[in-house]
């Protein structure tokens, strides 16, 4: 098992330990990052066609451009496992950066 992997299963067996629903759709929040906003909204409008809510922002201090997307969904380690290497593909594709994902227990 991945690194990732195990912080995913980690984050799911928290979700039902504190008595969440697995069965419910919840927000899940990704964040990525981009040397230009260029890219981050390209990868944005390919998020947007996909019905995740976006958001692009720069950040000063790092001299980033932060795309965060969220969308309703069901949580599984497997799911997010897929979607995580879905979404490092798509920032490396545009020179970006994936940071993973968050969500409400």
């Amino acid at each position: 098992m991945k690194r990732s992997e195990n912080i995913n299963q980690e984050v799911v067996n928290n979700i039902t330990r504190f008595g969440g629903d697995l069965d419910e759709e919840r927000p899940v929040d990704f964040f990525l990052y981009f040397p230009s906003e260029y890219a981050a909204v390209q990868v944005e409008v390919e998020l947007i066609n996909l019905r995740f809510y976006t958001e692009v922002r720069y950040d000063e201090l790092t001299e980033d451009w932060g795309l965060f997307a969220n969308k309703k969904m069901n949580v599984t380690t497997e799911r997010l496992e897929d979607i995580g290497n879905w979404m490092e593909q798509l920032a490396n594709k545009y020179g970006g950066q994936y940071d993973g994902w968050g969500t409400v227990i």
